[in-house]
């Protein structure tokens, strides 16, 4: 009996340290910062093109094998149809680049999967007014000057539309799934969807 108690507390101990040693490795070999391709990002009731490129920064914790904390960017553009009745004037169609970050925390939970937790209170999405681009005034569809005061009332707008779209379609995964990592290319699933990330040198 005590023969087969032995073995069994054995075997479980061994169990623990692969499975320890397999999150360590996989920590390992995220660690650092990953930039993702530009994707189409959906806007609900909103006549816009967005697109957002991921990246993302694993760093490890001094006194974890397996865990840190996480830092998160969004490049992100719409364009077109943005509609926005200000300073008097007709809606216009324009193109707005900026950026939105967020923090929170990692772990590797298995030797291809990294639980994730954002902190939403840390984001924050940043537009540069001198950045917009005035198109066009879509009731007429011509590229008449547009006033360029509007420029900072438009940053505003998109700064509220895209904070609800981070939120609920880029920042919203608990966890990143089936992680392959070759050399400086990191393949994944987030939230049911494939993901190729590279990693920055």
């Amino acid at each position: 009996m005590n023969k087969i108690l032995t073995s069994a507390l054995l075997v479980a101990s061994m169990a623990m340290i692969t499975s320890c040693n397999e999150k360590a490795k996989l920590a390992d070999a995220v660690t650092g910062s990953w930039s993702g391709q530009a994707e189409r990002v959906e806007t609900p009731n909103q006549p816009t093109t967005t697109t957002v490129t991921r990246m993302i920064t694993f760093i490890p914790d001094l006194n974890s094998s397996t865990g840190g904390s996480l830092e998160a960017t969004a490049l992100f553009s719409v364009e077109s149809g943005t509609k926005l009745q200000a300073a008097g004037i007709q809606p216009i169609a324009v193109t707005v680049n900026g950026n939105a970050t967020i923090t929170g925390r990692w772990e590797a939970i298995d030797d291809d999967e990294i639980a994730i937790s954002f902190d939403s209170k840390t984001l924050t999405v940043n537009i540069d007014p001198n950045e917009v681009v005035l198109e066009y005034d879509i009731a007429t569809e011509t590229s008449e000057p547009i006033n360029e005061s509007v420029k900072p009332d438009i940053a505003a707008t998109v700064t509220r539309s895209m904070t609800q779209v981070l939120n609920h379609s880029v920042f919203n995964y608990a966890k990143i799934d089936d992680i392959k990592v070759k050399g400086n290319l990191m393949s994944c699933e987030i939230g049911k969807k494939d993901y190729t990330f590279h990693k920055d040198m």
